[in-house]
């Protein structure tokens, strides 16, 4: 009994134990699963920390990356780079690159040559001018003759000024069978001082020119112009009558020296009057209307017998506006120019002088080219002066043929002339023959230049001709 309790009891024991135990290992589990699954969360929380580092880092490394390409594309460009040079460096390469610098060489010099020209030029003198302007009156006068223009901010008023001198030395070798002899001469021929420009607005202008040529003051010119259109302009006062061109070319802009005989019989010089003028249809036409006094430069007395001169010429330019004031071809045209011309004159002046009691009509057609350094001018006159009182009438004619070029384009330019004049057609032995040749130098165009011609003259005679020949050197300089 008492053992059969004994096995009960311990029994119960062991089975209390037991209980006691898994219960307690039961609890060491859960604290243990609760302990490894806070440890779970945390080590969540470094993979995520960690896997943000290596993004990080390999984006810096994706950017080192692309540096480390372009670093890599540069140092093949300068290796290319190198490589070039020293292909260049060869004999062969030196050789062509040698040419290369001749060439260019060659062509700096050009470019010099044409910078010089351009420097030579009034349009770059106008822009250069130290800040001093320039007004640009295209028909009268010449602008190119000015050195230094000074004009108002609004451009209503303006002055200009310019100088020329022309210096020579001439022989004379003379007819000793006339009873004549060799003569030389240094001499200034011509010295003009000039200024000009527009006052009040930009279409009334003046112009004033003062010679002193052998050092006899006189007074050549002083008008004034209106310039409202280029189909329509008019000038009054005292200037040249606009009858043949090459008296209306400017004396510093001659192809020879002087003019020719034919020229100097038949032009009317300057004188008192107005002169309404234009170049419509773009300078492919152009004339001139004009009244004048008509008493010559010279006549003191004035209009004695009160006739007035009329002048009416008319010229047509088929390549565009032509350059009249210039008998050379200095500027070079790339493109032909060309004109063509008529003018007609009632009650003309025979040499500059007024025929009183006489009907005198002067009449003149011209040809003139220009292309390339080549100019060649033409002028053919006639004359018919009619007696009032019923004498015989005096037909005359005259003409001259000349040409220029530029065997070295705007420096060296060689010239020749042909002029004969008949003073009276109805008389056989008083024909005049002019045969001109020259050679000119060009510093800078026309207002730096040296001209040497020689001409002979022959005048025939009833008995026999009368021969001279005249040397000229001339130096010319506008400032």
């Amino acid at each position: 009994m008492q053992g059969k309790w004994c096995k009960y009891v311990i029994s119960s024991v062991i089975i209390l134990c037991v209980t006691y135990i898994s219960n307690m290992g039961q609890d060491t589990y859960a604290q243990q699963s609760a302990q490894q699954s806070e440890v779970s969360g945390g080590a969540t929380e470094d993979l995520k920390w960690q896997l943000k580092q290596m993004e990080e880092s390999l984006a810096k490394q994706q950017e080192q990356m692309k540096q480390i390409v372009e670093l890599a594309t540069r140092q093949q460009e300068q290796i290319q780079v190198l490589r070039n040079r020293i292909d260049t460096t060869s004999p062969q390469a030196t050789t062509i690159k040698t040419e290369e610098i001749k060439s260019t060489l060659a062509k700096e010099e050009d470019i010099k040559q044409v910078v010089d020209d351009y420097l030579s030029t009034d349009e770059a003198r106008k822009k250069m001018g130290l800040g001093l302007s320039y007004v640009t009156a295209e028909y009268t006068p010449d602008d190119e003759k000015y050195a230094l223009g000074l004009k108002s901010a609004d451009g209503n008023f303006s002055l200009n000024t310019g100088a020329r001198m022309q210096f020579r030395y001439t022989f004379e070798d003379n007819d000793e069978d006339f009873g004549e002899v060799d003569t030389q001469d240094v001499t200034i021929r011509r010295a003009r001082v000039y200024f000009g420009g527009n006052i009040y607005s930009k279409m009334v202008h003046y112009y004033v020119e003062a010679d002193f040529d052998n050092f006899t003051a006189g007074m050549r010119d002083f008008y004034v112009y209106f310039t409202p259109l280029e189909d329509l302009n008019a000038k009054i006062g005292y200037f040249k009558v606009p009858f043949n061109r090459q008296r209306m070319a400017s004396s510093a802009k001659l192809l020879l020296q002087d003019r020719s005989i034919a020229s100097e019989e038949f032009d009317q010089d300057r004188d008192y009057g107005a002169d309404i003028y234009g170049k419509p249809f773009e300078g492919y036409m152009e004339y001139h209307a004009a009244l004048f006094q008509g008493a010559g430069e010279k006549n003191i007395k004035g209009n004695t017998d009160n006739t007035l001169m009329y002048v009416l010429n008319v010229r047509y330019n088929p390549f565009g506006k032509y350059d009249y004031y210039d008998e050379t071809d200095v500027k070079y045209s790339d493109k032909l120019k060309a004109t063509v011309g008529a003018s007609v004159v009632f009650n003309a002046k025979d040499g500059d002088k007024k025929l009183e009691n006489t009907d005198t009509i002067d009449g003149v057609v011209d040809l003139g080219v220009k292309y390339r350094g080549l100019s060649w001018n033409n002028e053919y006159y006639v004359r018919t002066e009619d007696p009032e009182d019923g004498g015989d009438s005096i037909d005359s004619d005259g003409f001259f043929t000349q040409a220029g070029y530029f065997v070295i384009p705007k420096k060296l330019e060689v010239a020749a002339r042909y002029s004969m004049l008949d003073p009276n057609t109805d008389v056989s032995d008083d024909l005049q023959r002019e045969y001109t040749g020259g050679i000119n130098y060009y510093f800078r165009a026309h207002r730096s230049k040296i001209q040497a011609d020689f001409g002979h003259f022959v005048t025939n005679t009833k008995t026999h001709d009368k021969q001279e020949e005249k040397i000229r050197i001339q130096y010319q300089i506008i400032f």
